[in-house]
């Protein structure tokens, strides 16, 4: 996460009436702005308000009213940089890095009404950072309200790193921005869109891999087949994106990581239109954004083969990207799946 320039005070409100200001969510597009305030409740509880558009440019509503549940995604990434700055004065400057985040979501997700949804996150950290120290670590718990109706949960620990240890961490072959984004891969033809949920290719992060793409041996496959139950397929970055690439960052954001990872489940769940119940994502390495990637899926230890059965109960699906030939990130996504023969062209989960 790339933090945009100086950071202003933040006082602390419960009217929840306009947007914080960009800085604190580290956007740059006004429109992309969730969060509308914050208030401390305890020693190191917090509350947050968000407000959730009727559709969104990217997490669009389904079409049968359903708010896109990677809207709760998006918008407790945004808590990060807001609590970091307001409540824990984290300099502007500094570098914030995902650990994990894990989310959970209500069936049926929120539904949408006559206006903008009011969201209340109610926040408790358990590990907050220690003012000075070289490394500041912020553990977080969240629980998400719409329409006073529990609609998630989220847990999360990330870290916070002044320029001069995070440029340490990428190293010296990291281009420096603008350099960094102007060296990256083009990106390869989209995954059809019906298929991962989507409606148009700029908003597809997978693409089919080509014969012997993906291993040293040749083993990606036509239609990306590799080792036992592995499905693998490429990482599609596309830096033009007004969503996931709001500013200019040396890395592919954690954000497209997360929606790759949602993608799959619609290819896996094919025919049926999977609901998302849950995301387990852990970040274990940059994602370079000069090099290719790949996005390697299986069953989840269930042992049910996503998108079999009467389409009740979980199915998980485990998404690996690996760049380097070394894991860059992992997560677990949970997820039901309506009768079959649904459409599966609706981008949203919900």
């Amino acid at each position: 996460m790339a933090l945009t320039p100086a950071v202003p005070h933040l006082p602390e409100t419960t009217a929840y009436s306009r947007p914080v200001p960009r800085e604190f969510v580290h956007k740059r597009a006004h429109s992309e702005v969730l969060l509308t305030g914050w208030r401390r409740t305890g020693e190191r509880e917090f509350e947050v308000g968000a407000q959730w558009p009727r559709d969104h440019g990217f997490w669009r509503t389904d079409e049968d009213g359903t708010q896109d549940p990677m809207l709760l995604v998006e918008t407790t990434r945004q808590v990060l940089p807001l609590l970091a700055h307001a409540a824990y004065e984290v300099p502007a400057g500094f570098q914030l890095i995902w650990d994990h985040h894990n989310c959970t979501f209500a069936a049926p997700f929120s539904a949408v009404g006559g206006a903008p949804a009011d969201v209340v996150l109610a926040l408790s950290a358990s590990q907050a950072p220690r003012p000075g120290a070289r490394q500041r670590r912020i553990q977080l718990a969240m629980t998400v309200r719409a329409a006073d109706r529990v609609v998630g949960t989220a847990s999360t620990v990330y870290t916070a790193h002044s320029p001069q240890v995070y440029a340490r961490l990428r190293g010296p072959g990291t281009p420096p921005l603008p350099e960094a984004m102007a060296a990256a891969v083009a990106p390869p033809p989209a995954e059809e869109p019906s298929r991962v949920g989507r409606e148009s290719a700029r908003e597809v992060v997978l693409a089919p891999a080509e014969h012997g793409e993906g291993s040293a041996d040749g083993d990606g496959g036509r239609h990306g087949q590799g080792a036992a139950g592995v499905v693998r397929r490429r990482l599609r970055v596309l830096t033009t994106s007004p969503w996931l690439f709001d500013h200019p960052v040396d890395h592919v954001p954690g954000i497209l990581l997360m929606e790759a990872a949602r993608q799959c489940a619609h290819l896996a769940a094919a025919p049926r239109r999977p609901r998302l119940t849950r995301m387990e994502a852990a970040f274990h390495r940059y994602v370079d954004l000069d090099a290719p990637a790949w996005v390697e899926t299986e069953p989840g230890a269930g042992g049910n083969r996503a998108g079999e059965g009467d389409g009740d109960g979980e199915r998980t699906l485990t998404v690996r990207v690996v760049q380097h030939g070394e894991t860059a990130f992992t997560a677990v996504v949970g997820f039901t799946t309506d009768a079959a023969g649904a459409s599966a062209r609706v981008p949203g989960l919900g």
